[in-house]
Protein backbone atom coordinates (compact mmCIF):
# COMPACT_ATOMS: atom_id res chain seq x y z
CA UNK A 1 0.00 0.00 0.00
CA UNK A 2 3.06 2.14 0.60
CA UNK A 3 5.23 1.78 -2.79
CA UNK A 4 3.21 4.63 -4.54
CA UNK A 5 1.24 6.94 -2.45
CA UNK A 6 1.61 10.06 -4.92
CA UNK A 7 -0.64 8.65 -7.43
CA UNK A 8 -3.24 11.06 -7.48
CA UNK A 9 -0.42 13.49 -5.97
CA UNK A 10 1.45 13.30 -8.84
CA UNK A 11 -1.35 13.41 -11.61
CA UNK A 12 -2.75 16.79 -9.50
CA UNK A 13 1.31 18.13 -9.61
CA UNK A 14 1.41 17.17 -13.21
CA UNK A 15 -1.64 19.02 -14.61
CA UNK A 16 -1.18 21.65 -12.36
CA UNK A 17 1.86 22.34 -13.51
CA UNK A 18 0.58 22.27 -17.07
CA UNK A 19 -1.95 25.22 -16.49
CA UNK A 20 0.51 27.28 -14.36
CA UNK A 21 2.34 27.45 -17.57
CA UNK A 22 -0.23 28.27 -19.47
CA UNK A 23 -1.95 30.82 -16.82
CA UNK A 24 -1.01 32.47 -13.68
CA UNK A 25 -3.40 32.00 -10.69
CA UNK A 26 -3.51 36.20 -10.64
CA UNK A 27 -4.03 36.29 -14.10
CA UNK A 28 -6.68 33.63 -13.97
CA UNK A 29 -8.52 35.64 -10.94
CA UNK A 30 -8.25 38.62 -13.03
CA UNK A 31 -9.98 37.11 -16.25
CA UNK A 32 -12.96 35.90 -13.87
CA UNK A 33 -13.60 39.46 -12.06
CA UNK A 34 -13.22 40.82 -15.56
CA UNK A 35 -15.47 38.80 -17.10
CA UNK A 36 -17.74 38.33 -14.17
CA UNK A 37 -17.35 42.75 -14.23
CA UNK A 38 -18.48 42.42 -17.91
CA UNK A 39 -21.70 40.29 -17.79
CA UNK A 40 -23.60 41.97 -14.66
CA UNK A 41 -22.73 45.57 -16.90
CA UNK A 42 -23.96 44.02 -19.90
CA UNK A 43 -26.78 42.76 -18.40
CA UNK A 44 -27.68 45.73 -16.29
CA UNK A 45 -27.22 48.55 -18.99
CA UNK A 46 -29.22 46.44 -21.67
CA UNK A 47 -32.39 46.77 -19.12
CA UNK A 48 -31.83 50.36 -18.53
CA UNK A 49 -31.93 50.44 -22.59
CA UNK A 50 -28.36 51.02 -23.36
CA UNK A 51 -26.10 48.65 -25.20
CA UNK A 52 -22.95 47.44 -23.13
CA UNK A 53 -20.90 48.11 -26.23
CA UNK A 54 -21.35 51.75 -26.30
CA UNK A 55 -19.58 52.31 -22.41
CA UNK A 56 -16.34 51.69 -24.40
CA UNK A 57 -15.50 50.35 -20.31
CA UNK A 58 -11.95 49.27 -20.22
CA UNK A 59 -10.86 46.06 -18.47
CA UNK A 60 -9.66 48.14 -15.25
CA UNK A 61 -13.31 49.66 -15.40
CA UNK A 62 -14.65 46.33 -15.45
CA UNK A 63 -12.20 44.71 -12.82
CA UNK A 64 -12.97 47.35 -10.74
CA UNK A 65 -16.61 46.89 -11.49
CA UNK A 66 -17.12 43.79 -9.89
CA UNK A 67 -14.68 43.77 -6.89
CA UNK A 68 -17.46 44.03 -4.40
CA UNK A 69 -19.77 41.51 -6.03
CA UNK A 70 -17.07 38.98 -7.25
CA UNK A 71 -15.41 39.18 -3.88
CA UNK A 72 -17.51 36.67 -1.60
CA UNK A 73 -17.46 33.81 -4.70
CA UNK A 74 -13.55 34.23 -5.21
CA UNK A 75 -13.40 33.66 -1.44
CA UNK A 76 -15.10 30.67 -1.33
CA UNK A 77 -13.68 28.78 -4.22
CA UNK A 78 -10.18 29.89 -3.07
CA UNK A 79 -11.19 28.05 0.41
CA UNK A 80 -12.23 25.23 -1.38
CA UNK A 81 -8.86 25.34 -2.88
CA UNK A 82 -7.06 25.77 0.15
CA UNK A 83 -8.82 22.75 1.94
CA UNK A 84 -9.23 19.98 -0.51
CA UNK A 85 -5.53 18.42 -0.35
CA UNK A 86 -5.53 18.00 3.93
CA UNK A 87 -9.44 16.89 3.60
CA UNK A 88 -8.19 14.38 0.98
CA UNK A 89 -5.56 13.39 2.51
CA UNK A 90 -7.41 13.30 5.45
CA UNK A 91 -10.25 11.24 3.98
CA UNK A 92 -8.05 8.65 2.49
CA UNK A 93 -5.99 7.65 5.32
CA UNK A 94 -9.39 7.12 7.34
CA UNK A 95 -10.90 5.14 4.74
CA UNK A 96 -7.90 2.93 4.57
CA UNK A 97 -8.14 2.41 8.08
CA UNK A 98 -11.70 1.90 8.49
CA UNK A 99 -12.74 0.22 4.85
CA UNK A 100 -16.12 -1.15 5.96
CA UNK A 101 -17.48 1.95 7.06
CA UNK A 102 -15.87 3.66 3.91
CA UNK A 103 -17.42 1.66 1.88
CA UNK A 104 -20.27 2.85 3.17
CA UNK A 105 -19.59 6.00 2.99
CA UNK A 106 -18.89 5.72 -0.95
CA UNK A 107 -22.27 4.17 -1.51
CA UNK A 108 -24.47 7.34 0.11
CA UNK A 109 -21.90 9.41 -1.57
CA UNK A 110 -22.41 8.20 -5.13
CA UNK A 111 -26.15 8.45 -4.39
CA UNK A 112 -25.97 12.08 -3.31
CA UNK A 113 -23.65 12.40 -6.65
CA UNK A 114 -26.30 11.08 -8.36
CA UNK A 115 -29.19 12.54 -7.20
CA UNK A 116 -27.04 15.85 -8.05
CA UNK A 117 -26.23 15.00 -11.80
CA UNK A 118 -30.16 13.90 -12.30
CA UNK A 119 -31.07 17.15 -10.70
CA UNK A 120 -29.24 19.48 -12.57
CA UNK A 121 -30.19 17.16 -16.01
CA UNK A 122 -33.68 17.70 -15.34
CA UNK A 123 -32.90 21.31 -14.75
CA UNK A 124 -31.50 21.93 -17.85
CA UNK A 125 -33.91 19.79 -19.84
CA UNK A 126 -36.55 21.92 -18.27
CA UNK A 127 -38.37 19.48 -16.42
CA UNK A 128 -37.56 21.30 -12.51
CA UNK A 129 -37.55 24.30 -12.05
CA UNK A 130 -34.03 25.40 -10.44
CA UNK A 131 -32.41 28.69 -9.90
CA UNK A 132 -29.95 29.90 -13.13
CA UNK A 133 -26.76 29.66 -10.85
CA UNK A 134 -28.34 26.59 -8.70
CA UNK A 135 -28.49 23.82 -12.30
CA UNK A 136 -24.79 24.48 -12.89
CA UNK A 137 -23.92 24.31 -8.93
CA UNK A 138 -25.94 20.88 -9.01
CA UNK A 139 -24.37 19.60 -12.42
CA UNK A 140 -20.70 20.42 -10.84
CA UNK A 141 -21.50 18.77 -7.40
CA UNK A 142 -23.01 15.71 -8.35
CA UNK A 143 -19.60 15.01 -10.96
CA UNK A 144 -16.90 15.88 -8.32
CA UNK A 145 -18.55 13.61 -5.72
CA UNK A 146 -19.31 10.76 -7.99
CA UNK A 147 -15.69 11.04 -9.76
CA UNK A 148 -14.22 11.39 -6.02
CA UNK A 149 -16.33 8.77 -4.80
CA UNK A 150 -14.94 6.40 -8.15
CA UNK A 151 -11.15 6.65 -7.25
CA UNK A 152 -12.00 6.19 -3.30
CA UNK A 153 -13.33 2.70 -4.24
CA UNK A 154 -11.01 2.23 -6.83
CA UNK A 155 -8.13 3.13 -3.96
CA UNK A 156 -9.79 0.46 -1.58
CA UNK A 157 -10.11 -2.48 -3.88
CA UNK A 158 -7.14 -2.30 -6.12
CA UNK A 159 -4.62 -0.41 -4.15
CA UNK A 160 -2.63 2.91 -4.88
CA UNK A 161 -0.54 0.78 -7.81
CA UNK A 162 -3.57 0.62 -9.62
CA UNK A 163 -4.01 4.25 -9.83
CA UNK A 164 -1.04 5.94 -10.46
CA UNK A 165 -1.49 3.90 -13.98
CA UNK A 166 -4.94 6.07 -14.52
CA UNK A 167 -4.38 8.23 -17.42
CA UNK A 168 -3.96 11.88 -16.67
CA UNK A 169 -6.12 12.77 -19.80
CA UNK A 170 -9.65 11.58 -17.89
CA UNK A 171 -8.64 13.49 -14.95
CA UNK A 172 -7.73 16.97 -17.30
CA UNK A 173 -11.03 16.67 -19.01
CA UNK A 174 -12.86 16.13 -15.34
CA UNK A 175 -11.22 19.20 -14.45
CA UNK A 176 -11.76 20.68 -17.76
CA UNK A 177 -15.44 20.12 -17.53
CA UNK A 178 -15.91 21.55 -14.24
CA UNK A 179 -14.14 24.87 -14.97
CA UNK A 180 -17.07 25.04 -17.62
CA UNK A 181 -19.68 24.61 -15.24
CA UNK A 182 -17.48 27.07 -12.56
CA UNK A 183 -17.57 29.70 -15.44
CA UNK A 184 -21.53 28.63 -16.61
CA UNK A 185 -21.85 29.57 -12.98
CA UNK A 186 -20.35 32.72 -13.11
CA UNK A 187 -22.29 34.02 -15.89
CA UNK A 188 -25.32 32.91 -14.02
CA UNK A 189 -24.88 34.85 -10.59
CA UNK A 190 -23.30 37.99 -12.61
CA UNK A 191 -26.56 38.37 -15.03
CA UNK A 192 -28.50 38.38 -11.22
CA UNK A 193 -26.46 40.92 -10.11
CA UNK A 194 -27.29 42.85 -12.89
CA UNK A 195 -30.76 42.23 -12.97
CA UNK A 196 -30.87 43.43 -9.36
CA UNK A 197 -29.08 46.69 -9.97
CA UNK A 198 -31.32 47.30 -12.63
CA UNK A 199 -34.57 46.57 -10.71
CA UNK A 200 -33.29 48.68 -7.96
CA UNK A 201 -33.20 51.69 -10.39
CA UNK A 202 -36.34 50.85 -11.93
CA UNK A 203 -37.52 50.67 -8.06
CA UNK A 204 -36.23 53.92 -7.27
CA UNK A 205 -34.99 56.39 -9.62
CA UNK A 206 -34.30 58.55 -6.84
CA UNK A 207 -30.79 56.73 -6.77
CA UNK A 208 -28.92 58.16 -9.61
CA UNK A 209 -27.80 61.52 -9.54
CA UNK A 210 -30.40 64.28 -10.21
CA UNK A 211 -28.78 66.41 -13.25
CA UNK A 212 -29.49 69.58 -14.97
CA UNK A 213 -28.26 70.02 -18.76
CA UNK A 214 -27.86 73.64 -20.34
CA UNK A 215 -26.99 73.67 -24.21
CA UNK A 216 -26.22 76.27 -26.26
CA UNK A 217 -28.54 74.74 -28.87
CA UNK A 218 -32.30 73.14 -28.47
CA UNK A 219 -31.47 69.19 -28.13
CA UNK A 220 -35.13 68.40 -28.04
CA UNK A 221 -34.55 65.86 -25.48
CA UNK A 222 -37.97 64.13 -24.45
CA UNK A 223 -39.19 61.51 -21.89
CA UNK A 224 -41.00 61.34 -18.45
CA UNK A 225 -40.28 64.28 -16.34
CA UNK A 226 -37.88 66.20 -18.65
CA UNK A 227 -38.49 69.96 -18.59
CA UNK A 228 -37.15 72.04 -21.39
CA UNK A 229 -36.83 76.22 -20.53
CA UNK A 230 -35.32 78.67 -22.68
CA UNK A 231 -33.58 81.33 -20.96
CA UNK A 232 -34.51 84.95 -21.46
CA UNK A 233 -30.79 86.41 -22.04
CA UNK A 234 -30.29 86.46 -25.32
CA UNK A 235 -26.66 86.96 -25.39
CA UNK A 236 -25.95 83.51 -22.59
CA UNK A 237 -23.36 80.93 -23.90
CA UNK A 238 -25.99 78.11 -23.02
CA UNK A 239 -29.70 78.83 -23.44
CA UNK A 240 -31.65 75.92 -23.02
CA UNK A 241 -32.00 74.22 -19.90
CA UNK A 242 -32.66 71.12 -18.96
CA UNK A 243 -34.00 69.37 -15.87
CA UNK A 244 -36.17 66.09 -14.96
CA UNK A 245 -33.08 63.87 -16.25
CA UNK A 246 -30.80 61.35 -13.96
CA UNK A 247 -26.73 60.54 -14.72
CA UNK A 248 -26.92 56.77 -15.42
CA UNK A 249 -22.59 56.61 -16.36
CA UNK A 250 -19.90 58.99 -17.49
CA UNK A 251 -17.91 56.61 -20.10
CA UNK A 252 -16.41 56.94 -23.48
CA UNK A 253 -16.49 60.67 -23.62
CA UNK A 254 -20.03 60.58 -23.10
CA UNK A 255 -23.08 61.30 -20.50
CA UNK A 256 -25.37 58.84 -20.30
CA UNK A 257 -28.77 59.97 -18.88
CA UNK A 258 -32.11 59.07 -18.09
CA UNK A 259 -35.47 60.60 -17.53
CA UNK A 260 -36.27 61.33 -13.82
CA UNK A 261 -39.50 59.16 -14.41
CA UNK A 262 -38.63 56.70 -16.88
CA UNK A 263 -39.56 53.90 -14.11
CA UNK A 264 -43.48 55.58 -14.79
CA UNK A 265 -43.04 54.88 -18.96
CA UNK A 266 -42.61 51.60 -21.30
CA UNK A 267 -41.62 54.33 -23.88
CA UNK A 268 -38.83 56.11 -21.78
CA UNK A 269 -35.34 55.85 -23.52
CA UNK A 270 -32.01 56.54 -22.62
CA UNK A 271 -29.87 59.69 -23.61
CA UNK A 272 -26.37 60.16 -24.43
CA UNK A 273 -24.76 63.66 -24.83
CA UNK A 274 -21.34 64.11 -25.55
CA UNK A 275 -18.99 64.97 -22.92
CA UNK A 276 -17.69 68.85 -24.40
CA UNK A 277 -17.81 72.22 -24.15
CA UNK A 278 -21.18 72.51 -25.78
CA UNK A 279 -23.12 71.42 -23.01
CA UNK A 280 -22.86 72.17 -19.25
CA UNK A 281 -24.19 70.27 -16.54
CA UNK A 282 -25.08 70.00 -12.97
CA UNK A 283 -25.52 67.69 -10.33
CA UNK A 284 -27.30 67.32 -7.54
CA UNK A 285 -25.57 66.19 -4.33
CA UNK A 286 -29.13 64.69 -2.73
CA UNK A 287 -30.57 62.07 -4.30
CA UNK A 288 -34.05 63.45 -4.48
CA UNK A 289 -36.95 61.21 -5.32
CA UNK A 290 -38.30 63.00 -8.28
CA UNK A 291 -42.26 64.01 -8.39
CA UNK A 292 -43.55 61.55 -11.02
CA UNK A 293 -47.13 61.15 -12.56
CA UNK A 294 -48.76 58.07 -12.66
CA UNK A 295 -47.57 54.79 -14.57
CA UNK A 296 -49.17 54.91 -18.00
Amino acid sequence: MSTSGGGDGADFTRIWGILTHIVTPTTLVAAIMMYFGAVRANTMYGLLGIDQSMLGLSFQDYVLRSVALAIEPLILVLLVALIAPPLHGWVTRSAERHRTAAMRGIAVATALGLAGVVTGLLGLAGWAALRPFVLPLCLGAGIVILVYSAGLYGRLTMGRATTATRPVVRRAVCGALLLLLLLWSVTEYAQQRGREAADRYWADPGMLPSTVVYAARRLFLEGPGITETVLPDPNAMYRYRYTGLRLLIHSNQRYFLLPACFATSPWARAIALPADASLRLEFHVLKIPPECPPGQ
